[in-house]
């Protein structure tokens, strides 16, 4: 891959899980630690095959190398690692279990859902009525869940805004994005706290990046 230049390289491309860990660089005042490398999967054939050897198996994104770790390649873990690398962006320590979960909960449940919408409206991929309405039924039981844990709270672990609302932040960004937001229709307190981290200035510089 490229040749280093003693930053840590982040692989990224706009509306990809990326959003995450750029959005959570900028919010830490990292950016001058790294290499923000645009990389699109399928673009290039001699530079996927490089990719897969040296950075990510599967030749997906973000992936992040450098500063003498092997490379890291879900979101969430790399939310996880940056926040404790720089000791910003993490919860107080009672908060400290439910900042565990939301990360794990959203990658390893809702990000699959999203995955399922993305096939059926922009892929245009078939499925039955009732496959759609399973994954509708279970979308919707994430974000009442969500729903009940943000009551009396500014963000998800607390009023402190952390890791962990970069990465859910994303869910809200992308079901937005979906069908003109039809998966948040129901979900008005999902609504407001989207609302409230698109107010923040490090947010929009991220999703407008091209």
């Amino acid at each position: 891959m490229a040749g280093d230049s003693g930053k840590m390289k982040m692989y990224w491309y706009p509306t990809y899980r990326s959003v995450r860990t750029i959005w959570l660089i900028k919010e830490l005042n990292a950016e001058k630690d790294f290499d923000l490398v645009r990389f699109s999967p399928g673009d290039d054939a001699a530079a996927d095959v490089a990719y897969r050897r040296d950075v990510h198996p599967h030749c997906t994104i973000p992936a992040l190398t450098g500063a003498g770790i092997m490379p890291i390649l879900e979101s969430g873990a790399i939310c996880l690692h940056l926040a404790d690398r720089y000791g910003k962006l993490v919860p107080d320590p009672k908060d400290r279990a439910d900042y565990y979960s939301f990360i794990l909960y959203v990658t390893s449940t809702i990000d699959g859902i999203l995955d399922f919408f993305y096939e059926l409206w922009d892929l245009n991929m078939v499925f039955t009525e009732d496959k759609v309405k399973q994954m509708r039924d279970r979308f919707n039981a994430c974000l009442d869940f969500i729903t009940r844990r943000l009551e009396g709270r500014q963000f998800i672990c607390g009023d402190k805004f952390t890791a962990a609302d970069c990465v859910l932040g994303y869910v809200t960004y992308y079901a937005t994005v979906l069908k003109d937001g039809e998966l948040l229709a129901n979900h008005p307190t999902i609504r407001e706290y989207r609302d409230r981290l698109q107010a923040m200035p490090h947010y929009q510089a991220t999703v407008n990046m091209k």
